[in-house]
């Protein structure tokens, strides 16, 4: 190309590619070293952020639901070790394969006149269990509290609540409290 030819550069910019030319005043395409200056070039088309925003979404859901069972865990803890001290351990293993546990033989209950096949009989979904709950007048273990308990937070629960909490706090520890007495 010599120095003294006047020359425009034309571009065609899309979403997913580029598009160029080397133009002549007259508009017949330039060449240079016997090939034509023009092409294009193709890549892939920008992502949004919604996929992205999906999944933080998905994960920030998970961790708060990791935490209210854990702040209910530390609620009931102590009342639930006076009754099974391995009831939490084995809740958290009833998922793993054989290999992985520590051997129990049951997921749930291990008494000797309490096992998980009673209770599957008596209460076959979690449904079951929280309708007789509701609606038995009578003292329930206070294992079959946490259960109810743990599905409903699990699924169901949330602490978006916002402002001083501390009235409604005391009020559901007595209510709890009169539960598991």
């Amino acid at each position: 190309m010599a120095n003294n030819l006047k020359y425009n550069i034309g571009l065609d910019i899309g979403t997913s590619s580029v598009g160029w030319c080397v133009t002549d005043e007259e508009n017949n395409i330039v060449k240079k070293s016997g090939k034509h200056l023009w092409g294009s070039r193709l890549f892939d088309e920008g992502k949004t952020a919604a996929e992205t925003r999906t999944f933080r979404g998905v994960r920030r859901r998970t961790e708060r639901r990791k935490n209210r069972i854990k702040y209910l865990q530390s609620m009931l803890l102590e009342d639930i070790e006076k009754v099974d001290e391995n009831f939490i351990p084995r809740l958290q293993q009833s998922n793993l394969i054989k290999d992985d546990t520590n051997q129990f033989k049951f997921n749930l209950f291990e008494d000797e006149e309490f096992i998980d096949k009673e209770y599957y009989s008596e209460y076959p979904t979690i449904y079951h269990l929280r309708n007789a709950l509701v609606t038995k007048d009578q003292k329930f273990d206070i294992r079959l509290v946490y259960l109810a308990l743990h599905h409903i937070i699990k699924y169901r629960g949330n602490f978006l609540t916002k402002g001083d909490l501390s009235d409604e706090t005391n009020a559901i520890n007595s209510d709890l409290e009169n539960i598991i007495d």
